[in-house]
C-alpha cells in the first residue's frame, strides 16, 4: 500500500460495510408496497434518506444521495490521484444535474434540485447559473469534459456519456472492459432501438468502438463488429427489446470483477472496486424497489437477477 493511500484505501473497505447486500435488496423486492419496501430500508444505510411516505421518484433519489454520500466521503480520505479516480467515477452524478438542466430548458422549466457534489464536482459551478441550452454547452466544452460534439439537448446527452466513458477508461485503467461493454449497450441503444444514425461521429469516440460497429444493422452484427473488450456486453443477445437483460449481465460481470479486484494489494484497484461494489448495491436496490412498487411481483424478479 502506497504512502498516502492508507486512510483512502481503508476507508474504502469500511464503507462496504454500509451495503445492504444481495439478501437484504431480495427482502424488499419481496414486499407488497413501495411503503413496505422502503420499511424494510429502515435500518440500513439507505434509510437515512429514503424515509416514510416518499413516492418511488423520491425514494429512488435518496438511494442515489446516498451512495454520493459515501463516495464524497471516500474522496476526502484520498491523495489528489485517488480523489481524482473517484471524481471520474462520480460523473454520473454532474451528468444527471445536466440532464435536468437540458430537460428544463426545452420543456416547462422545472427542474429537481441538483446533487450536491461538493468536491466530486468538475463543471456543475460553471453550468448551473447557464439559462440556455448554448450557454450550458459553452460550459462544458470549456471543462474537463470537454467539447460534446453538437450543441442540441439530444448531442449534449450523448456527448456527456461518451465524455464519461472516456474519462473512466482513461482514470481506470482495470476497468477498460467495463467501458467497453457500457459502450457497445449504449450504441446499441442508439442505432437499433432509437434507430438513428444521425449522431455515428459522437459514438465513434468511444473507446473500445470502431467505425464498422457503427454500420452494424443488427445486435449480431454489432457484435461481430466489437473487439472481444466492447462484444462481450452483447453476447446472446439477438433482439434489441432484450437490451435490459443485457444491462442487467453488464452489471452482474462488473459485480464479479470488482469483487476479484479487492482480494489485490494495487490501491487504485481497490478503490475502484470499493466504488464500483457501492454503486451496484446502489443500483440493485434501486430496482428492488421498483419491484415492490408493483407489488413484488413474482415476474419482475428478473430484474434482480433472479430466475423467474
Amino acid at each position: 500500500m502506497k504512502a498516502g493511500w492508507v486512510a483512502g484505501v481503508t476507508r474504502s473497505r469500511l464503507l462496504l460495510s454500509r451495503m445492504i447486500g444481495a439478501d437484504h435488496a431480495r427482502s424488499v423486492a419481496g414486499c407488497g408496497s413501495l411503503a413496505e419496501g422502503v420499511g424494510v430500508l429502515a435500518g440500513s444505510a439507505y434509510g437515512e434518506r429514503v424515509r416514510a411516505g416518499v413516492d418511488l421518484v423520491a425514494a429512488e433519489r435518496g438511494v442515489a444521495e446516498t451512495l454520493l454520500w459515501h463516495l464524497r466521503i471516500l474522496a476526502g480520505w484520498l491523495p489528489p490521484q485517488g480523489a481524482g479516480l473517484v471524481r471520474a467515477l462520480a460523473g454520473w452524478f454532474e451528468l444527471v444535474n445536466i440532464d435536468a438542466r437540458l430537460a428544463a430548458l426545452v420543456g416547462d422549466g422545472r427542474e429537481p434540485s441538483p446533487f450536491v457534489l461538493g468536491g466530486l464536482a468538475t463543471a456543475w459551478p460553471r453550468i448551473e447559473p447557464a439559462r440556455s441550452i448554448e450557454e450550458v454547452a459553452a460550459a462544458v466544452t470549456g471543462s474537463v469534459w470537454g467539447d460534446p460534439g453538437g450543441r442540441s439537448a439530444a448531442e449534449l446527452a450523448l456527448g456527456l456519456r461518451v465524455a464519461w466513458a472516456r474519462r473512466v477508461h482513461e482514470a481506470a485503467p482495470q476497468a477498460v472492459e467495463w467501458v467497453g461493454g457500457a459502450g457497445a449497450l449504449l450504441v446499441a441503444r442508439e442505432l437499433l432501438v432509437t434507430g438513428s444514425r444521425a449522431r455515428t461521429s459522437q459514438l465513434q469516440r468511444l473507446p473500445e468502438i470502431g467505425q464498422e460497429a457503427l454500420g452494424a444493422g443488427s445486435l449480431r452484427e454489432l457484435e461481430a463488429a466489437l473487439p472481444a473488450q466492447a462484444a462481450w456486453a452483447l453476447a446472446g443477445m439477438s433482439d434489441p427489446s432484450e437490451l435490459w437483460r443485457a444491462e442487467l449481465g453488464w452489471w452482474a460481470r462488473v459485480e464479479g470483477d470488482a469483487s476479484g479486484l479487492l482480494r489485490t494489494w494495487v490501491d487504485e484497484a481497490v478503490v475502484l472496486a470499493a466504488v464500483t461494489m457501492l454503486a451496484v448495491d446502489a443500483q440493485r436496490t434501486v430496482r428492488a424497489l421498483r419491484v415492490a412498487a408493483h407489488g413484488g411481483a413474482t415476474q419482475l424478479l428478473e430484474l434482480l437477477g433472479e430466475p423467474v
